[in-house]
């Protein structure tokens, strides 16, 4: 009888093992990137910004990691357009609304770039010209990418409760200290539906929403004096932030 409970406790022991281990596969990361981080001839400021760098195109910056954020049928999105944006380490593009969409062909003008992609099994596909490295991304998958002292998460959400569609991704940057975390929407968003958004993402301090080609800001923390999110065009100026301390 002991050795049949002795048998039984193993079993079940391998059984927690193997789940544990299914699990960490499920929410570990997917992706890992190093960066080679050159050195600067002044440090970094230490705040971030957000600023319109194109049509459709954001560019955010925080102490020296570059992220380009654009919506695949935005102006911005052809390899014309692609040969004069500023330098970057990463693009995150979200799929086209509407409009012109030419697949991934036009990302040969950057051949250099990692490129975040929601996975569609209907994307076309990749031709042999020199792309840069694409980074599907599932529901709740996540790249991870250290450049220098500078960490960076992204993870793909969902919409609304229930939903299962991949809506958006977060990024966390960070340096160990403090972060800030942007979430670049995939879908715009009517100004009614602010304050839902702000529920559904409690740990976002700003929002990047599409726009047509001017994308628009939408700010989590710090709302306005009568306590209301309102959505704010994005300028070539810039929107600046600081990290916070959790």
């Amino acid at each position: 009888m002991a050795q049949a409970y002795g048998w039984r406790a193993l079993g079940v022991l391998a059984l927690l093992v193997f789940g544990c281990r299914l699990g960490v596969a499920q929410v570990g990361p997917r992706y890992v990137l190093a960066l080679d981080s050159a050195p600067l001839r002044s440090a970094p400021p230490p705040a971030g910004q957000v600023q319109l760098a194109g049509k459709g195109l954001a560019l955010i910056s925080f102490q020296g990691l570059r992220i380009l954020a654009l919506g695949a049928d935005a102006e911005a999105y052809s390899a014309e357009a692609m040969a004069q944006w500023p330098q970057a380490d990463l693009l995150v593009l979200t799929p086209a609304a509407s409009g012109r969409y030419e697949g991934f062909a036009p990302l040969s003008a950057r051949g250099g770039l990692p490129v975040i992609v929601v996975a569609d099994e209907r994307a076309p596909a990749v031709a042999a010209a020199p792309l840069p490295a694409l980074y599907p991304m599932q529901l709740w998958d996540a790249l991870h990418l250290n450049k220098g002292p500078v960490r960076l998460r992204v993870t793909a959400l969902p919409g609304g409760a229930g939903s299962s569609e991949l809506a958006g991704f977060m990024l966390d940057m960070g340096n160990g200290r403090a972060s800030y975390r942007l979430y670049v929407s995939c879908l715009p968003l009517a100004q009614s539906d602010a304050q839902a958004l702000g529920q559904r993402l409690p740990g976002a301090d700003l929002v990047l929403l599409p726009h047509g080609q001017t994308p628009q800001l939408l700010a989590l923390r710090g709302l306005t004096a009568a306590g209301e999110t309102v959505p704010v065009a994005l300028t070539a100026a810039g929107h600046h932030f600081k990290p916070v301390r959790r």
